[in-house]
């Protein structure tokens, strides 16, 4: 996450301001993969203490974080849409580093 924001710094996409995001978007992603994985392998309904099929918790864990994500990704242009909505800038650069992180994580 560390270099991220530092190559994000160094070729001026972010501010210092937007770090604190740029981690909740981090941690939020990560609480989002940990609830999905617990998700697949447990399945959508798990037995309470009394015996009866409840709604796996993991599933409000995944999607409260996946709200979060989605929301700052819009945040900072990083989905198909909000992208399309900014300018364009005329450069042809390769995926950001934000971009490669999330990507390596989603495996």
């Amino acid at each position: 996450m560390k270099a991220v924001i530092r190559e994000l710094r160094a070729k001026q996409k972010i501010d210092v301001l937007d770090s604190g995001a740029l981690n909740m978007l981090m941690t939020s992603y990560e609480m989002y993969l940990q609830a999905t994985e617990k998700l697949l392998d447990e399945g959508p309904v798990t037995t309470s203490r009394l015996g009866d099929d409840v709604p796996n918790p993991a599933q409000t864990i995944a999607s409260k974080n996946y709200n979060q994500v989605l929301a700052i990704m819009k945040e900072y242009g990083l989905t198909v849409k909000s992208r399309a909505k900014m300018k364009d800038t005329g450069s042809d650069e390769q995926k950001s580093a934000l971009e490669e992180f999330l990507a390596s994580k989603k495996k």
